[in-house]
């Protein structure tokens, strides 16, 4: 096989996980649908045979091995299947409720046995209650381990709908047979990278990455976003892997947010952190400059050195970074402190609620004092630009600082009252009230 030429994929036909319990077995009457009621091991439920068809058909095309992933285990083989009209008896993963341990609220505590038994299998999975720790882990297990994770979350006020087979389908298909991308055909993009170690093992990283992906993500195709990546990235990529760990990645962590909102279906919002992983790529790196993933606080000296624009950059990158793990976080916060004691300038990176990924802003400031500044600008302007911002607003939080003691002595003083002690009065005694007695009168 010649370099160019796509591997086949060596993973084993994907399982698609069903769930009972608001996917077969939605909420609420849905006898106009073709739902009847049952009494199934002590359960009261509604089944259609139009899901055993939908089911049978899906089977038949082997583009999936079928399972359940119920509470009800082998109940369900037992119970519903005949019901529904299930040509075979499926196999069953087995839902363990001690795997998960204690359960926070809003959590689905069937992902531990999930993940468990599907160890390194690409799953499809359909199920009535995702939650955003559910969407982390299997966009996690996509970009570190190039595992195909799909989550198709049913509504349990409707239940399962052909369009979500469908949607299986296309994913099944998307991650079967050859693959779309090599990590040689990467690296002959880019022959300035090929004898590089680092670089291969990133191209192989980049397609493993693609071909797990989904095909398409709202018109976006995975190969072409994955070769945008590359062509824009692989360099600064390259270099942020080479040596010692050395903290915040800032271009590999915004090329792992393009491919994670490209998994939640958002191919416009995949291109914006493209162009910001691209931006930062063409920012060069010094040696030795590092910025801690869990440092929230950047501590520099005063005078600064020529590398505080940099530490400044990769302490606002990290920020970016935290915010981009989940369309849900609004902003997150960081500090510069100049000097030790020195004025404080907080730094807020924050996300417009309609649109996550494209209008990130970044505030520099201090007591109600806030500067705010798109974060691609900052990009563009560069790491000095950066410096010189935040020396301003330094500055400005000292001279404020400066003044207040000023401020203070200007106000008007308190009149000193000095208490008047009262002579002491006795406090005449009050006789209570009684119950008036009634009247004796003669006899």
């Amino acid at each position: 096989m010649s370099g160019t030429e796509p591997a086949a994929h060596d993973t084993p036909k994907p399982w698609m996980l069903l769930d009972i319990d608001g996917v077969l077995n939605p909420v609420g009457d849905h006898a106009d649908r073709g739902f009847t009621p049952h009494d199934l091991h002590g359960y009261q439920v509604q089944l259609s045979p139009e899901h055993g068809l939908m089911l049978n058909a899906l089977n038949r095309e082997g583009l999936v091995d079928l399972r359940w992933a119920t509470t009800w285990n082998d109940a369900a083989n037992a119970y519903v299947a005949p019901v529904v009209g299930l040509a075979d008896p499926l196999p069953v993963l087995v839902i363990d409720r001690a795997l998960a341990g204690p359960v926070p609220f809003g959590v689905n505590w069937k992902a531990a046995s999930v993940l468990a038994e599907a160890d390194g299998m690409p799953f499809a999975w359909l199920d009535d209650f995702f939650t955003e720790p559910d969407r982390r882990w299997a966009e996690a297990r996509v970009l570190d381990t190039g595992v195909p994770t799909l989550l198709v979350p049913i509504d349990p006020a409707v239940g399962l709908l052909p369009d979500h087979l469908d949607q299986v389908r296309s994913w099944a298909r998307s991650i079967s047979g050859p693959g779309v991308l090599t990590g040689e055909e990467l690296l002959e993009r880019t022959p300035h990278l090929a004898a590089d170690p680092v670089s291969r093992e990133r191209a192989e990283w980049f397609a493993r990455t693609c071909n797990a992906l989904p095909g398409q993500a709202t018109g976006l195709d995975r190969r072409d976003l994955t070769v945008s990546l590359w062509d824009r990235c692989a360099t600064a990529v390259t270099a942020e892997h080479s040596g010692e760990p050395r903290g915040v990645r800032p271009t590999d962590e915004f090329v792992r947010q393009s491919f994670r909102r490209f998994l939640r279906g958002d191919g416009a919002a995949a291109m914006v952190w493209a162009d910001r992983a691209a931006l930062r790529a063409a920012q060069p790196e010094r040696e030795g400059v590092a910025h801690a993933k869990d440092s929230y606080r950047l501590v520099l000296a005063d005078p600064a050195d020529r590398d505080a624009g940099q530490r400044i950059q990769l302490l606002v990158d990290s920020a970016v970074a935290d915010l981009g793990i989940s369309p849900d976080i609004q902003r997150t916060h960081r500090s510069v402190l100049i000097g030790s004691p020195g004025p404080l300038v907080q730094v807020a990176v924050r996300a417009d609620r309609r649109d996550t990924s494209s209008n990130l802003t970044v505030s520099f400031g201090h007591g109600g004092r806030a500067e705010r500044v798109p974060y691609d600008q900052l990009l563009r302007d560069g790491p000095d630009a950066l410096l010189k911002r935040v020396t301003g607003v330094a500055r400005s939080v000292a001279e404020m600082q400066e003044l207040r003691p000023a401020a203070v002595a200007y106000l008007p003083k308190p009149v000193a009252r000095r208490h008047q002690q009262q002579p002491h009065q006795q406090t005449p005694a009050v006789r209570p009230p009684t119950s008036p007695q009634p009247s004796r009168g003669r006899r």
